[in-house]
């Protein structure tokens, strides 16, 4: 992966060149977008997290700021960092990669490369639909990967609050990969033994080893997570 390049999820535009355009345009934006975001940069990116397990939070502070001055400008931002990271994230960060992506990103998953979200879906076999009754399905046509990596997805619908969201088919989404073909028992191994997070999110800092790799998409977006033991994107990735 290129060594500059910065990510920020939960974000309309999620890349960026180098965390100083990123700084730069969160600060322009609205004055407190970079004190909302600056905690998921940090979460999200590879090299801040292993910066964080490494050299603790002040480390993380001085590796932002050598890369992009401008925050050394805003003592709250760094204050934020400090409260959040110091003693929560510190002592529970997991020893894995969580990578944010552009869903258009070409990346690679336990040797398999993947051309952006959509050749993901094209390969699931096997659905779990949540606080569904009978919530598994089998795919019968669905493209297989040369790898013999086998994908399986387990969703959640978008709330419905009156009938105005009731044609609202968008999905919290999880995406499973592994070297055996996906069945229910499996299914339910993973929907029992990962937790889930806001929004449904499988992706987070306590997933069980033996459950990685595993995407998520919110459904709604330009990025994706991927949760990994490996690096996940190519350095001559283009969007």
């Amino acid at each position: 992966m290129d060594k500059d390049r910065v990510f920020v999820p939960l974000y309309n535009r999620c890349e960026y060149a180098n965390l100083a355009k990123a700084v730069e345009k969160l600060s322009e934006n609205n004055r407190r977008d970079l004190q909302i975001f600056i905690d998921d940069i940090v979460e999200y990116n590879i090299r801040y997290r292993d910066c964080l397990r490494t050299n603790g939070i002040e480390g993380v502070i001085k590796l932002l700021i050598s890369e992009a001055p401008k925050i050394a400008e805003n003592a709250q931002v760094i204050e934020v960092l400090r409260e959040r990271w110091r003693d929560e994230m510190h002592e529970r960060i997991a020893d894995y990669n969580i990578q944010c992506l552009p869903k258009k990103s070409r990346f690679c998953v336990e040797g398999c490369w993947f051309d952006g979200l959509e050749d993901v879906v094209e390969q699931v076999e096997m659905i779990g639909y949540i606080h569904h009754l009978s919530k598994w399905y089998a795919i019968d046509k669905y493209k297989h990967n040369a790898a013999g990596l086998h994908i399986a997805e387990i969703k959640e619908s978008y709330p419905k609050f009156d009938i105005y969201d009731i044609g609202d088919d968008r999905f919290y989404c999880n995406y499973l990969f592994s070297r055996q073909p996906f069945t229910e028992e499996l299914m339910e191994r993973y929907e029992k033994e990962v937790p889930r997070g806001c929004n449904c999110m499988m992706v987070h800092e306590n997933i069980p080893h033996e459950f990685l790799p595993i995407l998520y998409y919110n459904g709604d977006s330009d990025w994706m997570l991927l949760a990994s033991s490996t690096d996940p994107i190519d350095e001559s990735l283009s969007l």
